[in-house]
């Protein structure tokens, strides 16, 4: 009776507001997560590309050294995917943190902890969303181009601005969610395990 009680009662938490805000940022982190991924995959390639031409080169002297915009894009790429797949990180659990404090006491402190953190993690990631979003707009407005490829910088820097507004939703989310008693983690969004 006790654990149909507690079923029922999971169900009712799941249905409720703050499940719906959970939801939200799983979303948009699961969909942060897989452009970080492709953002990963156009790295590699555009890393194995330079690779490539710098070894024709030695042997075909009139071969390009590389792409031109191999260093330029690689930086995008690599603060992309950072940015992209933090959200999804946090909420999956494979975040650094200090475990001891969580396991103090026998974990009877680890709920309090946990909404420190994400206060903290609000209180940072919040600002920083909003100022890479004033930042891009200010860019933008200028007409700002890269001096290498003359890349617009605006779209590089909303890749950024959109990464760390996906942070900034799932960690109040956490917090949201860290304040009604609910599981904070869910290892299986995961793409491999904290020991890994």
């Amino acid at each position: 009776m006790a654990g149909e009680q507690h079923v029922a009662s999971e169900a009712v938490a799941e249905r409720g507001a703050v499940a719906a805000l959970q939801r939200a940022a799983d979303f948009a982190s699961l969909v942060a997560a897989w452009l970080a991924g492709l953002c990963v995959l156009g790295l590699t390639l555009l890393v194995l590309i330079d690779t490539a031409m710098a070894l024709i080169s030695r042997y075909v002297p009139s071969f390009p050294t590389g792409t031109g915009i191999g260093w330029e894009y690689s930086a995008y790429l690599m603060g992309a995917a950072f940015l992209l797949g933090s959200g999804m990180t946090l909420r999956a659990g494979l975040q650094l943190r200090v475990e001891l404090l969580l396991s103090m006491g026998k974990g009877r402190y680890a709920r309090m902890f946990e909404i420190f953190a994400a206060i903290l993690g609000s209180v940072v990631t919040l600002p920083l969303a909003v100022w890479l979003a004033q930042f891009t707009h200010r860019t933008w407005s200028y007409g700002e181009v890269s001096q290498d490829s003359f890349t617009p910088l605006w779209i590089p820097q909303l890749v950024l601005t959109i990464g760390a507004a996906v942070l900034a939703l799932q960690m109040v989310a956490r917090l949201v969610t860290a304040i009604s008693g609910n599981t904070v983690d869910k290892p299986s969004l995961g793409a491999a395990s904290a020991i890994e």
